[in-house]
């Protein structure tokens, strides 16, 4: 993923692409930099991109315990004896340290 917005932040940046985004939002960005959050626009979509990254990880964290969760709960349906988290992430193809 890492490599995906890196991609993304390159064109986006590096290659000084113009985008509109409409006075709503430079409204909104020009309120962060006055607030003192940030320098300039280029930081303001540096830290967005980085907000939404986190927030994209975390949700596919969700999604990886609510999987093992059903696939604990269908273990426990067919009369089976629970097994171990990292059991159901081993099942699953799910890497632990990429959690």
């Amino acid at each position: 993923m890492d490599s995906i917005i890196n991609d993304y932040l390159h064109i986006a940046l590096v290659d000084a692409m113009n985008v509109n985004l409409g006075e709503y939002y430079e409204m909104k960005l020009r309120r962060l930099i006055v607030k003192g959050i940030a320098a300039n626009k280029t930081e303001v979509l540096r830290m967005a991109v980085t907000a939404y990254e986190r927030q994209i990880e975390e949700e596919e964290e969700r999604l990886v315990v609510a999987k093992a969760a059903e696939e604990e709960a269908r273990w426990k349906n067919r009369g089976r004896k629970s097994i171990s988290f990292d059991e159901l992430l081993r099942r699953n193809g799910i890497d632990k340290g990429k959690l």
